[in-house]
């Protein structure tokens, strides 16, 4: 009792400060308390030795690889080509120009990482809005809503998914043909939403400072050619290795770390020099997020949720949309990753009870939509607003966040609970 009194108390210090304090640094507030887990060990299992089962090197391996390979993409002048190109092909039209980067980042992050495609997408979003001489905020948060919304359409476009998917053990394509549905209706209602806050003569304005992007020649971006290709080159290869790691039975992260050191060793870089470009802030927060979640599923909140939702086992229309909203409103606090290692085991109980087996997407769809609500949501939420932070010294808070997101989330989130009443009667 003592034991878990301690590691319940640990999660509410910890989450006031992610969440409220701004004078002391989220990162090593969550990191010092997790390692205080550790030291007075409520759980017998929260051990170093333990670690791996612990903390997900898979997605810290991802973002540190992919950190480095981005850096060098960057450098190269890869991120203006591509802007100027696209740009280009949408003949300095505002609107076309977004939609075609947004399609870009849904297409993107539904058969890659999202964390990937925030790295990726955002340079062009920073080089747009500075030729607009605009707030680059709206626009990074756009990028990350739709960044979620593809991700959520296939069992490997998240970390949430990821998790999903191996307690689920759903089927990848029945996975996709479902959940795509709901990802294209609220990646038009985002975008829609989106549209409606700027007036015609702000996107003809808009459009008219494009042009200036647009009578660029994209190959004059290019600033080191021999970086650039090889540049490419690891980059389409760690991708390629990311979209058949389960059939080469190669660890993602093992995959992305490789061809960041590539890079390293290629172009001559050491850790020292190169160390400053890692968002190291970003990698210890969820380090330390990590332990504190996995205290809360051993010392028994899993076992005691399910026991709450068992009684509508009966009712599993309120079931499903209960645990739909659930799930949207804790997934935005806990996390994705460890808000799913906390609550798929509990659909996973229900089910073993006699929930319908829907339920996984009910879950799905509540948890994926939830992920855009707040800067805790996901990894790629907390790392956009880190690039914008480093970008133009403009910081999001916690409330701000959830200013920009607030309409979105429940536009999305009504949708989405008539998606899943289509799911349970019409079985598509």
């Amino acid at each position: 009792m003592l034991n878990g009194a301690l590691v319940i108390v640990i999660a509410i210090v910890a989450y006031y400060f992610i969440i409220f304090s701004k004078k002391v640094k989220k990162s090593v507030t969550t990191l010092l308390l997790s390692i205080i887990l550790y030291i007075f060990n409520p759980v017998n299992t929260l051990t170093l030795e333990n670690i791996g089962k612990i903390i997900s090197f898979e997605t810290l391996g991802i973002l540190f690889g992919m950190m480095i390979i981005v850096e060098f993409l960057k450098e190269s002048g890869f991120f203006t080509f591509s802007a100027v190109w696209v740009i280009k092909a949408s003949k300095a039209k505002f609107w076309a120009a977004l939609f075609s980067l947004m399609l870009i980042t849904a297409l993107f992050s539904a058969f890659l990482d999202n964390l990937i495609t925030i790295l990726f997408i955002s340079p062009i979003i920073f080089l747009i809005t500075d030729t607009l001489e605009i707030d680059a905020a709206p626009f990074i948060m756009l990028t990350i809503f739709i960044d979620n919304i593809g991700g959520m359409s296939t069992l490997i476009g998240s970390p949430l998914n990821i998790v999903l998917g191996s307690i689920s053990r759903l089927d990848f394509t029945q996975f996709m043909k479902i959940m795509s549905v709901i990802a294209f209706i609220t990646f038009i209602s985002t975008f829609t939403v989106f549209r409606k806050k700027y007036t015609k003569a702000q996107t003809a304005e808009f459009s008219e400072k494009l042009k200036r992007l647009g009578n660029m020649k994209p190959e004059k971006a290019i600033t080191n050619k021999k970086l650039l290709i090889i540049s490419i080159i690891v980059f389409a290869l760690v991708l390629t290795g990311f979209i058949f790691s389960s059939a080469i039975k190669i660890n993602s992260a093992l995959i992305a770390v490789f061809g960041g050191l590539i890079l390293l060793f290629v172009f001559n870089h050491d850790f020292a020099s190169f160390s400053s470009r890692i968002d190291w802030d970003t990698m210890f927060f969820y380090a330390g997020l990590f332990s504190i979640s996995y205290a809360l599923d051993k010392i028994g909140v899993t076992q005691s949720i399910a026991w709450i939702f068992k009684p509508l086992i009966g009712a599993p229309v309120v079931l499903m949309l209960c645990f739909m909203w659930l799930s949207a409103f804790v997934i935005p606090f806990l996390s994705a990753v460890p808000g799913t290692l906390l609550l798929a085991p509990v659909v996973r109980i229900l089910i073993g009870y006699g929930a319908p087996t829907e339920l996984w997407y009910a879950y799905a769809v509540g948890a994926n939509l939830g992920s855009n609500f707040t800067p805790l949501g996901a990894v790629q939420n907390i790392v956009g607003v880190s690039l914008l932070e480093k970008h133009g010294g403009k910081s999001l808070s916690f409330s701000q966040f959830m200013n920009y997101s607030k309409k979105t989330f429940f536009v999305s989130l009504i949708l989405g609970t008539f998606f899943v009443l289509g799911l349970y009667f019409v079985k598509f």
